[in-house]
């Protein structure tokens, strides 16, 4: 034990146990133990699902497939005991076995009953058949259901808070199945299917959505769109089996042709897969002969020719993407011909497109929509879900080049018509966290609610509220001292007794005690309507187990001017003594309001906003209230009114820039931008018409005239638009469209970083077995038989390739006979030791890419560090081996 030696009994036995599914072990210990893994698997999961699914729905077909499987056991068993009998009666024979009566008896009982037996298996085999086409129905749901579960589980590859646990996934898994009020009243089991798989999606997006950041949300929505797809895709290849077996049933079931689906899946790999989009020759390696044919001495690509209006609009890396696309989607080499064409009215549109607010609307789809032939034999309401779905994705690739900016909302266009509906909130995927249902309804006693948020918001008055509305009894405490874990432990000893309410805020201060927390939950025995709500900051300290047991909600700050607005002026006391006395109160108020939502907002923006993300917050705006209403209340003494003159604006501008909000800001120039709006705010002329709160060259805008009470200034606040322009907060025009590429760049970043995750879990064994099989048919001598190779493996030997082809072989050296008096000058010997690091760094990438290739013809035995290549290329991700010298932008990607 340690560093001693300890004897201990034959019979000692240590067990050793985790709740913790993500739990790592060192190498050392795992070859000193003997590990029994509990945790679910897909298959385990999709069976469970199924076994459910069908006792709810056919619950006599269910009952007949347990009983068969039963006497399926019960024959095997029986048989195997015949062996034995056999065996046992071969061994006991003496001499010739053909002169041994008993044996050749025994041998002839067990031949007949062994024929029996196997009759019987005959004919259960027949009735399993039969059952196991039933079941097949409800396969392509068990396997969305399991596929959506690990959707789930990949989640915190993103953010580590996003946890989820699989008794949180059945809990609605059983709501959609067992207690589902659309499936009253639908006998058709097709129909029933229908629902039921929607509802699962919706389902599981409303409930999930609400513990994901609003930016994670569309990244979900991706996922759940694309196992949409696939199951409908594998839903389309049962019916094709089922046509050619000659049964009719399903025949129409989607009327989409595998090859339809084909050139969707292409066009997906090219939104998700940034390997794909490359702007070098990616399918030159598959040219036969012409190998370089249409390629320059350098291994480019020549660029597409672009009408010249168009070209002026963007830059080259969007025109190398484009021609990129051209290469590997024939729709859109029908798209670019499109714009050559002499048609000029298309063209028109196309330029329309380039500026329009809402390009998505106005784009036109004749030269990118899928031709209704294309699509299969027979058009049904699937292949009209699928054509919206195909323009769709063909939509968000052609924003996606030309319009990043609209990238959001071509995503959002996307998920709507993969879900059948105009909008998201039409197919009732909405991401709106209602408390009360929550807590009356979706946990149960033992089931913590945490309210998680960003560092300055609070969200403990939600609890305060929703307690006060249903009147029930709440304890609050506030963790982060000894005295106050002693109280929560005796909070909750009662509460859970009596079945009230407790209020721990701030746990993230106490980590190590909410560790004890969720070992204590998890062998409580609670009254049923005792409720546990937790307020803690998005701090990693935070136990994950108890983030698992927990039901996890995200509340953020809410976007724009207007709602910030609402909610400051909103959270001042209704006093209201100081509300009359005196009047000019209420102005104070709203401009300190203004000034805080100003603040908050710009850090959306941040690094353009201010230069890093200030940790600015409610406390601030409450801080400078009461500092207000301290002045105010020596300047008025007691009287109804005040001359705005004799306000002491310098005090109070002083304070706000200078202590308050300036307390925070550590850089010059954020200090002199704060400075401005505080000057600008805080003056008598803030009290007189025409007073503009923003000034720009639309007009400004100007402050409420006649306001007199903070219900006046709350009632023009909600006139003001939603989105309000990046100008109200002082910075360029074009800000909003910055912070929109960049989400955009992150959305599909983040999508693409689950898409290998699930790639890896969805297709790790069929992979393993292409290898196998690829090596075999090397070793036959079909080593050049590039079909054999999986799919990825000719993507990424292609695209590794091109980077061979492109990259020059080596650097020019500086030379080593140079004067000894220029070799000691310091800009001699740094462009020394660069060039030296980037021959250097050359010359492992030409050495990867090389092992790279081979690895893919199976001529290389793969190593950890060529597994890792393999991930980085088919992800599209720089490998890290390759950026260890130099820093990139975390925006980039292996092709850009």
């Amino acid at each position: 034990l340690g560093s001693q030696d300890i004897d201990f009994s034959p019979a000692f036995r240590l067990f050793l146990s985790t709740r913790d599914a993500s739990a790592s072990f060192a190498p050392d210990l795992s070859s000193r133990v003997t590990f029994v893994n509990f945790t679910v698997t897909r298959a385990s999961l999709q069976a469970q699902c199924l076994s459910q699914v069908m006792r709810h729905e056919r619950p006599d077909v269910d009952e007949r497939r347990r009983d068969l499987l039963r006497l399926q056991g019960e024959f095997r068993l029986r048989l195997h005991a015949l062996e034995k009998e056999l065996l046992s009666a071969l061994n006991r024979s003496q001499g010739n076995v053909l002169d041994d009566d008993a044996v050749v008896a025994t041998l002839e009982s067990l031949k007949t009953e062994a024929a029996e037996i196997a009759r019987k298996v005959a004919e259960t085999d027949g009735v399993m058949r039969e059952v196991d086409r039933v079941t097949a129905q409800f396969t392509p749901l068990a396997k969305s259901c399991a596929a959506v579960y690990f959707a789930l589980e990949r989640l915190s590859a993103l953010h580590v808070f996003y946890q989820f646990s699989l008794d949180f996934f059945m809990a609605i898994f059983r709501q959609v199945v067992e207690h589902n009020p659309r499936l009253r009243g639908v006998a058709d089991e097709r129909e029933r299917l229908v629902i039921l798989k929607r509802d699962l999606f919706q389902l599981i997006f409303s409930r999930a959505a609400v513990s994901l950041h609003h930016d994670s949300q569309l990244t979900l929505l991706m996922q759940l769109a694309q196992i949409k797809l696939r199951g409908d895709e594998e839903e389309a290849e049962e019916d094709e089996v089922v046509v050619a077996s000659g049964g009719g049933a399903g025949a129409a079931a989607t009327g989409v042709s595998q090859e339809a689906w084909a050139r969707l899946n292409a066009d997906m790999d090219f939104v998700l897969r940034e390997a794909t989009v490359a702007t070098t020759a990616t399918s030159s390696s598959n040219n036969g002969g012409n190998s370089h044919a249409g390629v320059d001495g350098q291994g480019m690509v020549p660029l597409v020719s672009l009408p010249e209006s168009l070209e002026s609009l963007i830059d080259e890396e969007t025109h190398r993407s484009i021609t990129a696309h051209v290469q590997g989607l024939g729709w859109c080499r029908s798209w670019v011909r499109s714009l050559t064409d002499d048609d000029s009215a298309v063209l028109a549109q196309w330029m329309d497109f380039m500026t329009s607010s809402e390009p998505e609307r106005i784009m036109p789809l004749d030269s990118i929509a899928e031709p209704s032939t294309a699509l299969g034999s027979s058009l049904t309401s699937s292949s009209s879900s699928f054509a919206s779905a195909s323009i769709a994705l063909r939509q968000l690739i052609i924003v996606r080049l030309l319009r990043p900016d609209r990238v959001l909302v071509a995503v959002t266009r996307f998920a709507a018509a993969v879900f059948q509906g105009p909008t998201l909130e039409s197919v009732g995927m909405v991401a709106e966290a209602n408390l009360r249902e929550i807590t009356v309804s979706e946990v149960e006693a033992t089931t913590p609610v945490a309210l998680c948020s960003v560092a300055g918001h609070d969200a403990a008055y939600r609890v305060d509220s929703l307690a006060a509305e249903m009147r029930r009894s709440l304890a609050s405490i506030a963790m982060g001292s000894i005295e106050g874990f002693a109280l929560a432990d005796q909070a909750i000893a009662q509460a859970a007794k009596a079945g009230t309410w407790v209020l721990l805020k701030n746990v993230h201060l106490a980590p190590a005690w909410l560790g004890q927390l969720e070992k204590r939950l998890q062998s409580m025995r609670a009254h049923e309507h005792f409720r546990l709500f937790l307020t803690m900051e998005i701090n990693p300290a935070v136990p994950l187990s108890l983030l698992r047991r927990a039901r996890t909600l995200v509340f953020e700050p809410a976007p724009g001017v207007r709602a910030n607005l609402l909610e400051s002026l909103a959270a001042i006391p209704r006093n209201q003594h100081q509300q009359q006395m005196p009047a000019e109160r209420a102005r104070l108020h709203f401009l300190l309001a203004w000034l805080h939502s100003v603040v908050i907002e710009r850090l959306r923006y941040a690094p353009l906003g201010w230069t890093t993300r200030y940790e600015f917050s409610d406390a601030d705006f409450a801080c400078a209230l009461a500092t207000i209403d301290c002045w105010v209340d020596r300047v008025a003494g007691g009287r109804a009114n005040v001359d705005p003159e004799k306000i002491p604006w310098d005090a109070i501008r002083s304070l706000l820039s200078e202590s308050i909000y300036g307390g925070r800001i550590d850089n010059q120039f954020d200090s002199l931008v704060l400075a401005t709006f505080v000057n600008k705010l805080f003056r008598p002329e803030a009290y007189g018409h025409g007073f503009a709160l923003v000034e720009d060259a639309s007009g400004g805008l100007l402050a409420p005239e006649d306001a007199v009470r903070l219900e006046d200034f709350m009632s023009w606040c909600h006139e003001l638009p939603e989105n309000e322009p990046p100008t109200w907060l002082g910075l360029p025009a074009n800000a909003e469209t910055l912070l929109l590429v960049q989400k955009g760049q992150r959305l599909m970043a983040d999508t693409r970083k689950l898409r290998s995750l699930m790639d890896d879990d969805d297709e790790d064994e069929e992979v393993t077995a292409d290898h196998h099989h690829n090596q075999q048919s090397l070793a036959a001598g079909a080593a050049g038989d590039q079909a054999e190779l999986p799919a990825y493996m000719r993507q990424v030997e292609a695209l590794a390739l091109t980077f061979t082809q492109s990259l020059p072989a080596t650097l020019p050296q500086l030379p080593a006979d140079q004067p000894s008096a220029a070799s000691q000058t310091p800009l001699y010997r740094v462009i020394g030791r660069e060039n030296t690091v980037a021959r250097q760094l050359l010359e492992r990438v030409h050495q990867d890419l090389l092992h790279l290739r081979e690895t893919c013809r199976g001529e290389r035995k793969q190593t950890n560090h060529l597994r890792q290549l393999l991930a980085d290329f088919n992800s599209g991700s720089i490998p890290r081996s390759w950026v260890s010298t130099y820093t990139v932008p975390r925006d980039y990607t292996l092709t850009r």
